[in-house]
């Protein structure tokens, strides 16, 4: 959908390897480190050669003018002559002389993506150059404007259909435009309703539905009304996927299994009900609290954020949100 001459090159039978670990300890001396979000992928050409793909999210304010154009070139070329240099530079010596941009023998490729999520238009290639004497440098690279789906939305709707990441690209938008917890709530409710009418699978289904419950988050007191939403939709399509997740189904039996222990009239049931609860209720503050420090220090948080913050305990979350004030970039808040 964002690059569609990539995907038309990628044999997508063979599983893409993410190599996350691998960027980060490339690009760990980044400026700025918590504008941004990349992902580093190994994929199969359908020529069976290899090629190395880095995609460069870009979390931004606003519109981006010339001078963080030209700082995003340079950025794009430092990643690329680093990944380059470590994984796909020529090798030298004996027989392996002859192989020219080769790992385990076999030829590769490079592709760069940069995905801007504040900019609605712009160029759509952007260029590094460098030149002294008769010495220069030109590296170019894709550049996409997610905000100019705002005005094709009737697009991303039908594309929805069969292309998963069109849901994706919604979620992001509905973000970026929501400006208070209410109005994500509906944009949130909408997004699952055309999930459900477009008829996608159970499992394809809670997959989309967890990155949409992660960047459309609502605060805590507007769950019931979402849950109640979730329930009716359920029943309007008879498809009930989403009740399934996780989340919903240990809150739901969390409470009845509380309400069982107290109906039965034991006490072991109803103090461990309670502490239960309690419990839980503090690590569901101390998230709220932790997500909001974030987001007001650092901007919009990025998927791998939301997912650490869900999965902690409570004091995992305490200790996160002291480091909060000193972490000059978000990544370091986590480590």
């Amino acid at each position: 959908m964002l690059a569609p001459e990539l995907h038309a090159l990628i044999d997508w039978s063979v599983a893409p390897l993410f190599l996350d670990t691998e960027l980060q300890s490339i690009t760990a001396d980044s400026p700025n480190g918590r504008r941004y979000a990349d992902k580093l992928v190994k994929l199969r050409r359908l020529d069976q050669s290899e090629a190395w793909v880095l995609v460069h999210v870009e979390v931004e304010s606003g519109p981006q003018g010339d001078k963080a154009r030209s700082y995003l070139a340079q950025r794009m070329f430092t990643y690329f002559y680093r990944i380059w240099d470590r994984y796909v530079r020529q090798e030298t010596g004996g027989a392996e002389s002859a192989k020219v941009n080769t790992l385990d023998g076999l030829s590769t490729s490079f592709y760069s993506l940069a995905i801007l999520t504040a900019s609605s238009k712009g160029p759509p290639v952007v260029l590094y150059r460098q030149r002294l004497g008769k010495c220069h440098v030109s590296f170019g690279f894709p550049v996409v404007h997610l905000r100019r789906w705002e005005d094709d939305r009737a697009s991303l709707v039908d594309l929805a259909a069969f292309n998963p990441f069109a849901v994706v690209v919604m979620a992001q938008l509905g973000a970026q435009a929501c400006c208070g917890a209410q109005a994500r709530l509906v944009s949130k409710i909408a997004l699952l309703r055309l999930l459900y009418q477009h008829r996608y699978d159970r499992r394809r289904m809670q997959q989309l539905f967890r990155i949409v419950d992660w960047v459309l988050s609502l605060p805590h007191y507007l769950a019931p009304a979402f849950e109640q939403a979730v329930a009716a939709i359920e029943v309007e399509f008879n498809m009930p996927y989403v009740t399934s997740i996780e989340r919903m189904g240990e809150a739901r039996g969390l409470k009845k299994g509380l309400a069982e222990g107290l109906q039965r009239g034991h006490k072991e049931g109803r103090i461990a009900g309670r502490e239960e609860g309690r419990e839980e209720g503090r690590r569901d503050s101390a998230a709220w609290l932790l997500s909001s420090m974030l987001e007001r220090r650092f901007g919009q948080l990025p998927v791998w954020v939301t997912v650490r913050i869900t999965q902690a305990n409570t004091e995992a979350l305490h200790g996160w949100a002291l480091k909060v004030l000193e972490a000059d970039r978000l990544e370091v808040v986590f480590e």
